[in-house]
């Protein structure tokens, strides 16, 4: 089943309305390789013949990241973008060069935070890794 299969299955069962311009939205969205804001879709959709409204846009993003099928990452020049993801725990990896995002499971923070959370005698609920630097394409190309 694809992202966006995945996503309308999801959205329905909880009683969400799939409407046209929020199926385009969907399907728009896997056209980017790269994080991608809020002003960016509205602009790139309007450059298509979809004709979706700001208000629109907006709330279908911030339903996608509510049910963590879409992602906030920091893009290279210091703004919030969108990737697309699934639920579960994930971290990133960001290209500074290319802004392409790399996503992986698991880390080695679990253990970290779990001995910080004790010592601090604080109840961590969740964390967020990014790591910025050069992708191998990247390093290739700039070699």
């Amino acid at each position: 089943m694809s992202w966006s299969e995945q996503v309308l299955t999801e959205l329905s069962a909880e009683g969400h309305r799939l409407t046209g311009p929020r199926r385009q939205i969907l399907e728009y969205i896997l056209r980017y390789t790269a994080p991608f804001t809020a002003e960016e879709l509205l602009a790139d959709l309007h450059q298509t013949e979809v004709q979706v409204g700001r208000a629109t846009v907006y709330r279908t993003l911030e339903l996608l990241q509510q049910h963590e099928w879409l992602r906030l990452v920091h893009r290279p020049e210091g703004e919030h973008g969108y990737v697309v993801g699934e639920p579960g725990h994930q971290h990133h990896l960001v290209c500074r060069a290319c802004g392409k995002v790399t996503m992986f499971e698991g880390c080695e923070l679990e253990t970290l935070l779990g001995g910080l959370a004790e010592r601090l005698h604080f109840r961590i609920e969740s964390h967020w890794l990014e790591a910025l630097g050069v992708c191998r394409s990247c390093q290739v190309a700039g070699s």
